[in-house]
């Protein structure tokens, strides 16, 4: 059985006498196994996540829309931000979820300082642009997500999922990013989205 536990996936025996952790992979149908137990915790874990709890930059009509899990401090979540317009262009409607890591001190408090702005995009857009924001306190939902962000497992910055919990990786260049999407449609075309 695909058991998840504490974000991960791990093999059980039905007795209960064998646990298995790490990957295992059918050859003959080259898949990993350990994916369908996590595809379904991260979807269950996006499903806690309501709209108003991310920042969302999205096209007018968009035809795919992911969820990414971002950090203010990472290099890499502000290569994407970067090209916030091209995916936007491309079709691709981020949502991106406030995920201050441990290993940058004090993106938490310049997480929090995003979410407390009254224009949080416009905030977010400048602090990943590298500008100082002046700290501010508010509630927010940065503690609550990042609780959820650990039992899906998720463990880096940038994260890309689907709605389906299908992870597409860490950074990936807008036209790759389509690509991904396009040909998940094609297997999927009805969770792709």
């Amino acid at each position: 059985y695909n058991v998840v536990a504490d974000g991960h996936v791990i093999l059980m025996s039905g007795d209960g006498k064998y646990l298995i952790e790490g990957h295992a992979y059918d050859i003959d149908a080259h898949v990993d196994l350990m994916h369908e137990g996590m595809s379904q915790a991260r979807k269950e874990g996006l499903a806690k996540i309501p709209q108003d709890k991310k920042l969302i930059f999205a096209p007018p009509n968009p035809k795919y829309t992911v969820t990414v899990f971002t950090d203010v401090d990472c290099p890499y979540c502000r290569q994407f931000h970067k090209q916030i317009a091209e995916y936007n262009k491309l079709g691709i409607a981020v949502e991106y979820v406030l995920y201050p890591l441990s290993i940058h001190p004090g993106a938490d408090k310049k997480a929090q300082t995003v979410w407390c702005e009254k224009d949080r995009n416009t905030a977010y857009t400048n602090a990943m642009n590298g500008q100082t924001l002046p700290q501010k306190t508010c509630s927010n939902p940065i503690a609550e997500v990042s609780s959820i962000a650990q039992t899906m497992g998720i463990d880096g910055t940038p994260a890309i999922l689907t709605s389906d919990g299908t992870q597409l990786g860490g950074y990936v260049a807008p036209q790759q990013l389509v690509q991904q999407l396009e040909k998940l449609k094609n297997e999927k075309p009805a969770t792709a989205q």
